[in-house]
């Protein structure tokens, strides 16, 4: 097997995907690919930021355009993933032939002139499709992300590299939050979506003239597999279908929760949006990060022992949350509940970033930005579309007997979903050693 040698684009013949058997292979990573990388992490973080904004704003919005907590769910949650996630699958199609830092760039315009759009909206309708506009322009990031990240590094080094990139989604939410918040009190939530929406357009003409493009593996092998062809392979193996399902339950919570949980602060325990930014923001950060980060490297270490720890820790994550938001959303302290979501962002980041990771390992490398589309399409579906608005039509439907409280108990009743998604997680990682056996041959 031949070595890796010092640039981005060149590779071994054989794919990184199969396992090395008495072979010495270096691992040192060229400077273009960290490059690279550092790129693709500000562009996730971009498009996260874009993605939250809603959730900090949600209060001067809808007094602003009279809206009710579904209506609002339906602008953070089904505007924006009902073409996310159409669209993803195809996108990443283009991704897996190769079409992927002109494809990243196109999109970070398209998303940033979208948020930007929303900003000049007078009615439920005109916000609702600037936000089908923002799901539009992201839908193909991800994939291709994920797809460039394979190819840019050697397999040893993709579950750090891939927790890394990770780590853009934690500062987007994290960062994004503080910075809206903060915006959002000085200049009002429509020159605040503006503001934002805009300073993507540079960091898109710089990843258009300055990223890598590194030969990908899958077309110098004369990939020429139809979409069919792999989203029909991919749905056959038991293991890749119970993580999506597991992956896709999980998010149902989490990005509910991440939509919701501002509103939940500023109406139950009386803060202000720049500090709920600030503290929620300082604690999706560090805890976020810190997750992501550490759940790379313990499976990197457990995954080389037994391939089946990298869906066993996501499934021992989820169980962990759990009653964690149980009691966050019963405290009747702020300060409680801000702790609580701490340590359930940093248990729900292991899960998320390590199931993520996991789906390099587990397919082939022709079919990897289309297994994360898989993925993504479900989870965006369900996670980003079903779970802020289910968690808005709970709070809506429980307000005659809660009052204002209503959000505290309608986020309550998510918190079992985490419980679900482990159970597939623990499924999936039956058939893992057959799957990787299976590969090997």
């Amino acid at each position: 097997m031949a070595h890796i040698s010092g640039s981005a684009g060149d590779f071994p013949a054989t794919s990184l995907n199969e396992p090395i058997h008495g072979a010495v292979v270096e691992d040192k990573v060229p400077a273009t690919s960290w490059y690279a990388l550092a790129l693709l992490a500000l562009t996730v973080f971009f498009a996260y930021m874009d993605r939250i904004a809603l959730s900090i704003l949600v209060q001067p919005i809808k007094a602003d355009l009279g809206l009710t907590d579904g209506q609002f769910g339906l602008l953070s949650g089904i505007a924006f993933a009902a073409l996310y996630s159409t669209l993803g699958i195809p996108l990443a199609r283009l991704a897996d032939r190769g079409i992927r830092v002109k494809l990243i760039a196109a999109c970070l315009v398209v998303w940033s002139i979208m948020t930007f759009s929303s900003g000049l909206a007078r009615n439920f309708s005109q916000l609702f499709l600037a936000r089908v506009g923002v799901g539009i322009g992201e839908a193909g990031c991800v994939p291709a992300s994920h797809s460039l990240i394979g190819d840019l590094f050697p397999k040893r080094r993709r579950a750090l590299a891939v927790t890394i990139f990770q780590t853009g989604t934690a500062l987007g939410v994290s960062g994004g939050l503080f910075i809206v918040g903060t915006l959002g009190e000085t200049l009002g939530w429509r020159y605040t979506l503006q503001a934002i929406g805009l300073v993507g357009v540079p960091l898109a003409l710089l990843i258009v003239t300055s990223m890598p493009e590194p030969a990908n593996r899958s077309m110098r092998s004369g990939n020429t597999e139809t979409a069919f062809a792999a989203i029909s392979t991919l749905l056959k193996r038991g293991t890749f279908v119970h993580l999506v399902i597991g992956f896709s339950l999980g998010s149902i919570c989490t990005f509910g929760i991440s939509q919701w949980l501002p509103a939940f602060l500023i109406r139950s325990f009386g803060m202000g949006m720049a500090e709920v930014g600030a503290w929620v923001g300082l604690t999706s950060v560090a805890s976020g990060i810190v997750g992501l980060i550490a759940g790379g490297l313990i499976v990197t270490r457990l995954a080389a022992r037994d391939p089946r720890w990298e869906l066993w820790l996501p499934a021992l994550a989820f169980l962990l949350v759990t009653p964690i938001f149980a009691v966050l959303f019963l405290s009747p302290y702020a300060w409680l509940a801000i702790t609580l979501k701490f340590v359930a962002n940093f248990a729900s980041s292991i899960a998320t970033g390590v199931a993520i990771a996991s789906v390099q390992s587990l397919v082939e490398e022709n079919r990897r930005a289309t297994a994360i589309s898989i993925v993504m399409f479900l989870s965006s579906l369900m996670g980003m579309g079903f779970g802020p608005a289910a968690i808005g039509y709970l709070s809506d439907a429980f307000a005659p007997q809660f009052g204002n409280e209503s959000l505290r108990y309608a986020l309550l009743a998510s918190c079992l979903l985490p419980f679900w998604a482990s159970m597939h997680f623990f499924v999936a990682a039956r058939d893992v050693r057959k799957l990787h056996a299976d590969k090997a041959d």
